[in-house]
């Protein structure tokens, strides 16, 4: 019966793991995704090798195709004779714009249609679309002709203008676009050409791809070829248009130049300008004039100015010394020098003699010669230097007068030099453009024959042997990924979907109920029918009796003070194991204790099958013939012999079962039962199928709640435990039918784990009753446990709870 010291479950929801396993099974969590893939190996691999085999029938069914590749090498010093970039604009390799142009040219249908006219391809039905197409592709055909004309024509972005298809002068060239087969081969040969850029290079590399390898080869010289003889052919006529405007404008010009000059030669007649006229008088020499008229103006001020110096000299005798043409002529500086000695002289005798004195005379005699020689020479500079004034001024008058008509005549003539001056430039400006002209004109008609390519073939294609495609092991392992992909995707989708409890941590999480254990999956000998009773019993040391044991070691210890006496096994509905685990365990715990009393009571009244799972032939006394009177309790009790448990069996078919349970008779003879055994274990029927349940789990200390692994919905499972609380508290879980192997691969450390990875410490005894599993939560027992019980302790601090 329930009381304080009941077991207290955990709450629907929680976390029963604790804080710990909480930072574990985050740290763990890529681990999870590695056995969630190990798990679903079957469907991976599965969908994998379906991926593979489809792959294979794609690949017989297509046609092996076979690249040659053929590379050009543009050339970067760009061969000219001369620079006329205008009229033969050859490729700038040093541009990468200009690099792509050309590999568009290379790709455009002009070309490839020449390669085509010179390869005969429109007529090779690998080419000109008349070859059957082969099984797959007639399949196929229908799927890839709805998708290119529903979704791909609504996805695909509007198709650029083809200007890069050809330049001007190759779009004038007409060509027979009315032949479907050329079209058609014009097509294919595209569809199967690449042309890329080798790395950061100025080389091209041309690959054609072709069912026949040696036409692979051939095309893709072909291609190589007509591009470098279009380039040529190109120069060529850009060469000749450029001759051609030439011409006409060189006779252009050369009647401009002759207009001109002839007008130049008419202004000159007109304007009586011809030749050197002498009535016609420049601006430097009309400049030259007023030089001369302000030099001889200034000599005559210079004249004027020393006539007047010396004329004012000649009345002060002392003023003489300083005028230039005095000072500087011998005569007049000799007469001064005799004036000096005479005067020294009179000088000399007047102190001697008296002022009569004949030498005295004399004297003053010579005196008076000298002053009248030194006047007389002064008077002949005055009359030079009047000369040479009145010579000026004629000069300043003739050069004035020449500077008046010099200046007349350029008045009259300035217009009509400017309007000349004007004529002659445009006169010169057509004849150095038409001289210019020219130059280019010559330059071009000498490299006309001497035009190359702007590229050469760096090397030529060969055929291969060795088909390019389809490529069967890429093809193959590529396929494989995709399908180990796709097999993944639907492992995660089925793992999503999954709605049944692999793993006791699942169990406890949905239900909020610890798990006491997990009971392998017991598989009989070949040849015999699989019996868990008779296993745990033969094999006390295996490992389904060993988890067996854990479970009734965490139920006794659940309440030390008031132990468990009447235990009732129940399970959601029919076939999950609760009958054969409720024989296995009376039987186990009476194996291994012999002085425990152990009783098996089967309250399955509706669908008794305590009788099938101890393998009995006769019932004997039932339950409802004790508590009805019909039969005494010894009648009823029979001893199971290999296990030495007691039992007693019921009708499969007892009428009013719910009455029958909640009886007074029923309660006083489960109390007789309590008295007289040690351990009361109640078959209960399923709880989702009856009410039975509940009335039994009422009646009962403990209720041990069987689940069947990986098989019961969780949905089922969470009802039934829910039923289960509303009139007990005391309930715990065991999984039933553990899978080892398979439980493996979901989660370590509950009691499946152990029993997986420690199979060599339950002997020989885990060999015959072979189990495995996989899953989450629970407690294993210690592999080192020195006794059955001691060793269902190892983990109870996780699946027994807390006491109240």
């Amino acid at each position: 019966m329930a009381d304080d010291g009941d077991l207290a479950h955990v709450p629907a929801g929680a976390d029963a793991l604790g804080p710990t396993a909480r930072v574990a099974d985050s740290g763990n969590e890529l681990w999870e995704w590695l056995r969630l893939l190990n798990r679903r190996k079957a469907l991976i691999v599965g969908t994998g090798l379906v991926a593979v085999a489809i792959m294979a029938l794609i690949i017989a069914q297509q046609t092996p195709l076979y690249k040659a590749s053929s590379r050009i090498m543009l050339d970067t010093r760009t061969f000219k004779v001369v620079s006329t970039e205008a009229a033969l604009s050859g490729v700038d390799t040093l541009n990468y714009g200009a690099i792509q142009s050309e590999l568009e040219v290379i790709q455009s249908e002009f070309l490839i249609g020449r390669v085509v006219d010179r390869l005969g391809l429109a007529s090779n039905p690998d080419f000109n679309g008349t070859k059957p197409p082969g099984f797959l592709e007639a399949t196929l055909a229908p799927i890839r002709e709805l998708w290119r004309s529903g979704v791909s024509s609504l996805l695909a972005p509007p198709p650029p203008p083809r200007a890069a298809q050809a330049p001007a002068a190759r779009q004038n060239r007409t060509t027979d676009d009315s032949d479907p087969a050329r079209r058609a081969a014009i097509a294919t040969v595209a569809s199967h050409l690449t042309v890329s850029l080798l790395g950061r290079t100025f080389v091209i590399v041309i690959t054609v791809e072709s069912p026949d390898g040696t036409m692979s080869a051939r095309i893709a010289n072909a291609i190589a070829e007509v591009y470098l003889a279009d380039q040529v052919d190109n120069k060529n006529e850009a060469n000749r248009r450029a001759t051609e405007w030439l011409e006409e404008r060189l006779a252009e010009l050369r009647r401009n130049l002759q207009v001109a000059e002839e007008a130049v030669a008419t202004y000159r007649r007109d304007k009586g300008l011809a030749g050197s006229p002498e009535g016609v008088v420049s601006t430097q020499t009309l400049s030259d004039l007023n030089s001369k008229y302000l030099a001889a103006k200034t000599r005559r001020i210079e004249k004027e100015a020393r006539l007047v110096a010396l004329s004012k000299a000649s009345l002060n005798p002392n003023e003489l010394a300083g005028i230039t043409e005095v000072t500087s002529n011998a005569t007049l500086n000799a007469l001064r020098t005799q004036e000096l000695e005479l005067n020294r002289k009179i000088a000399e005798l007047s102190t001697q003699l008296g002022p009569n004195h004949p030498k005295l005379i004399q004297a003053r005699n010579e005196l008076a010669a000298v002053h009248a020689r030194f006047l007389q020479q002064t008077q002949n500079i005055t009359t030079a230097i009047r000369a040479e004034l009145d010579a000026a001024k004629a000069e300043e008058e003739e050069l004035k007068a020449q500077v008046e008509r010099a200046s007349v005549l350029s008045g009259a003539t300035s217009q009509y030099e400017a309007e000349l001056k004007q004529l002659e430039r445009e006169a010169q400006s057509n004849r150095a453009l038409y001289e210019s002209f020219l130059n280019r004109f010559k330059e071009l008609r000498e490299q006309q024959d001497i035009q190359r390519a702007d590229a050469r073939i760096l090397s030529y294609a060969w055929p291969s042997t060795t088909p390019s495609s389809p490529q069967y092991k890429t093809g193959l392992f590529a396929a494989f990924i995709v399908g180990c992909l796709l097999g993944m995707a639907g492992a995660i989708a089925a793992e999503k979907l999954d709605r049944v409890f692999r793993s006791a941590s699942q169990v406890e999480k949905a239900t909020g109920v610890a798990v006491l254990g997990m009971i392998p999956l017991v598989k009989s000998t070949i040849g015999q029918r699989a019996n868990i009773v008779t296993q745990v019993v033969d094999r006390t040391t295996s490992s389904a009796a060993e988890a067996m044991r854990a479970v009734f070691t965490a139920i006794s210890l659940s309440n030390l003070d008031r132990p468990a006496r009447i235990i009732a096994v129940t399970s959601s509905t029919p076939g999950e194991g609760k009958t054969t685990f409720s024989a296995a365990l009376g039987g186990l715990l009476t194996k291994m204790n012999a002085s425990r009393r152990v009783l098996l009571v089967d309250l399955d009244l509706r669908q008794a099958k305590l009788a099938v799972a101890l393998g009995l032939k006769d019932r004997g006394g039932t339950i409802d013939e004790y508590l009805m009177g019909t039969k005494t309790l010894d009648e009823c009790i029979h001893r199971h012999e290999p296990s030495g448990v007691d039992y007693i069996c019921a009708r499969a078919d007892t009428p009013n079962a719910p009455e029958v349970l909640e009886s007074h008779a029923m309660k006083a003879a489960l109390a007789t039962f309590a008295d007289r055994y040690d351990l009361v274990i109640l078959d209960s029927p399923p709880v989702m199928a009856v009410s039975d349940a509940r009335i039994v789990s009422q009646l009962a200390d403990y209720t041990i709640f069987v689940l069947h692994w990986a098989k019961t919905p969780r949905d089922v499972v969470k009802s039934a435990v829910s039923a289960l609380l509303s009139v007990t508290d005391r309930v715990g879980i065991v999984i039933n039918k553990v899978n080892l192997a398979k439980h493996a691969m979901y989660e370590y450390g509950d009691y499946g784990d152990y029993y997986s990875r420690y199979r060599g410490y339950y002997g020989a005894a885990y060999g015959g009753a072979g189990g495995a599993g996989a899953g989450t939560g629970g407690a294993a027992a210690p592999t080192g446990a020195p006794s059955a019980e001691v060793g269902g302790i190892a983990k109870l601090t996780r699946i027994v709870p807390k006491m109240k």
